[in-house]
Formats: C-alpha cells, structure tokens, sequence
C-alpha cells in the first residue's frame, strides 16, 4: 500500500523531531550508575590517604574487585540477573583500556623525560648526539662529546638491506597463495606461519651458524639484514596476504574479461588497489624487526665507528647502543641509552610518517 501525501500537508511534517526512545534512561538506572561509580572511588580514596600501601597495589587489587562488585549490585537493582554479566563484561573491558592507557602514557612519559636530557642540556640542543660517534669516548665522558650518529646510520642499513631482501619475497609469497593458488600453497602457507612463532635469537643463531662460523660471510650489516629479514619475512607475508583477500574478485575477473593475462591482472589491478594495505605490511614488518637485539649481538656485533661498507666490518645498531649502555654503572651511559631509546622511537615515527605520505590515495584528489 502505498501513501500519497499532498503538498500542503508537507509543512506540518518539517517541524517534526525524531522520536529515540532507545535514548531515554530510567532515573533509577542512572541514580544507581553514579553510585556503583562514586562510592568505590570514595573508599578507595579514603585507603589510599590513610594508609602506605602503593597506589598501584591499591588500584589492581582493591579499586578493580570493588567497583566489579558494586557494578554487579547496581546491574541486579536494575536490570536483574542479566545485567550481572553486563556490567562485568563493561566494567572489565573499561578497565584494561584504562589500564592499558596509563601503562602506554607511563613508558613514553618516561622514555621522553629521561632520553631528553641526552638530546638537550643546559647549552641547548645537543646536536652532536645525533650526529657523532664514540670514537675515543669511554662511558664516564660528558654527554657534550660523541653520540649515537653511527648507531643511527647502522640501523637504517641494516633494516634497508632487509626490508630489500623481505619485503619482495613477502608480497611474491601473498601473490602465490592469493592469486596463483598452485598445488604448494599449504606447503608454503604452514611455512610462513612456522616461521612467525621462530624467536629472534634463532634467526642470528642460524645466520652465525651457516653463514658466519663457515666463513661465507663475516659478521656485518649484511649478517644482521640477513637475520633481520628471517623475522620480517613471515609477518610482510601473511599481512600482505590479508590484504589481497580483500580485493574484490570483480576486479579480477573483469581484468581477465577484457583480455589481460593473470600477471597483467596482479601487477596493473590486484597490486594497485592494495597499495595501502601492502605498505601497512612493509611498515608492520619493520616494527617487528627495528628493535631486536638478540641477532644483531650474533651477526653486526657493534662498532665505534662510522661504518659505510655493510659488507665489510662490524657496525653499531641503536639496538646494540642501548643495550651496550644501560648495564654500565656510569649515569652518563645510562643517560646516552635512554636517549638512543627515544631517538629510535621517533626515528620509526618518522619512517611511519613517510610511509603513510607514500602510501596515501590520491585518486579523490585527481
């Protein structure tokens, strides 16, 4: 059936406000949701102020099982037994976001009021930090003289030289599972997946040992790509072939249906359309690798020294820096470590940034 409504019945539709009963909340339900709210943090306030007890302490294991259980009073007052569960379900979901929060805002609080005093001191900005290397500094020089420069350097040629040698193997493994779909799939896709769950330790182990102790190659930036490719290998490979899943067939097959080969198809259609989802496995991939120590104290070792030639010697990683520093006992060393953790994160900051600058569409724009 359908109604017909006539012009000049129009406008006393236009002043009309939609109806949301979903939206209207008993007073009793709200009454009982500040008090499940007001009297935990009451109480727990009240024993925090009185007694020593840590105010972590206090939260996880006082604060959390009380506002749980006057959640679980005030969700029975009101909605009976079914909103028990409701109200754990809520409460617990609330707090693990909360408490993940203020885990996450604590590291970076730290890692920036810490590594800051490396990068700046009372004569400004510590450029040399950046930019020099520890060539005849010992742990208790001044934080004026040498800096992680080397370590700096080291860190992006080894990761370039991995990211050159996994991430093209990672996109070709996703392509033959997603598009070629040949008779080794399972094969392949059980290895890929094995090698997700292999801890970097043993990826340097299996680099020193059939690499390095055989004299193949010697322990460099090279060895330590070497290894650092092994760990972003399987998550470019199985995150890149999410990624594919998700084109839409049509696409394919309205490629092939005007005349394309299958390799035309992936390069010229499949690649293009999951351009940003492929560089969101790149930069996955490098996230996982970025901060290993474990291979590159088998593989790189570290170095003093400016080193150009991955090749060739051993070569410093901030990785390697920090770790090298933060065991000394000289508050300069640990100074210079708690720096060299800040300049990586803002280094990855700063390769994630232009990624997602590469990565963007710009086909709204056109």
């Amino acid at each position: 059936m359908t109604t017909v409504l006539d012009r000049s019945s129009l406008d006393q539709y236009k002043d009309q406000q939609p109806q949301r009963p979903w939206r209207k909340r008993p007073v009793k339900l709200d009454l009982s949701i500040i008090l499940a709210t007001v009297i935990p943090a009451a109480v727990i306030a009240g024993i925090y102020a009185t007694t020593d007890i840590p105010g972590a302490v206090v939260m996880v294991a006082m604060y959390l099982p009380l506002q749980l259980i006057a959640a679980a009073v005030a969700a029975f007052a009101t909605r009976g037994k079914r909103g028990v569960a409701d109200s754990f379900l809520i409460v617990s979901a609330i707090g693990a976001t909360i408490f993940s929060f203020v885990i996450l805002l604590s590291l970076l609080g730290s890692l920036v009021v810490r590594g800051i005093e490396a990068l700046w001191g009372p004569e400004g900005f510590r450029s040399s930090f950046l930019f020099q290397n520890n060539v005849y500094i010992n742990p208790s020089t001044p934080l004026e003289y040498g800096g992680l420069g080397h370590a700096v350097l080291g860190t992006l040629i080894i990761v370039g030289i991995s990211a050159l040698i996994a991430v093209p193997i990672g996109i070709a493994t996703a392509v033959y599972i997603t598009e070629v779909r040949g008779r080794a799939v399972p094969y392949v896709r059980f290895f890929v997946q094995s090698m997700s769950g292999v801890p970097s330790i043993v990826a340097g182990l299996f680099i020193l040992t059939v690499l390095i102790v055989t004299g193949a190659i010697g322990q460099s930036a090279f060895a330590g790509a070497l290894a650092y490719a092994i760990l972003m290998l399987p998550t470019v490979a199985r995150t890149a072939e999410e990624v594919l899943r998700l084109i839409p067939d049509d696409l394919r097959t309205g490629a092939l249906a005007l005349g394309s080969t299958r390799a035309r198809v992936v390069m010229k259609v499949v690649l293009p359309a999951a351009k940003t989802g492929i560089i969101t496995a790149i930069i996955l991939g490098i996230a996982r690798v970025i901060g290993e120590t474990a291979p590159l104290l088998l593989t790189s070792l570290k170095s003093d020294q400016t080193v150009l030639n991955p090749f060739s010697d051993p070569i410093a990683a901030l990785p390697t820096y920090i770790f090298d520093n933060v065991a000394l006992p000289y508050p300069g060393a640990v100074t210079r470590a708690w720096g060299a953790a800040l300049v990586l994160m803002l280094l990855v900051l700063v390769l994630f940034t232009i990624a997602r600058i590469i990565g963007r569409d710009r086909v709204g724009r056109r």
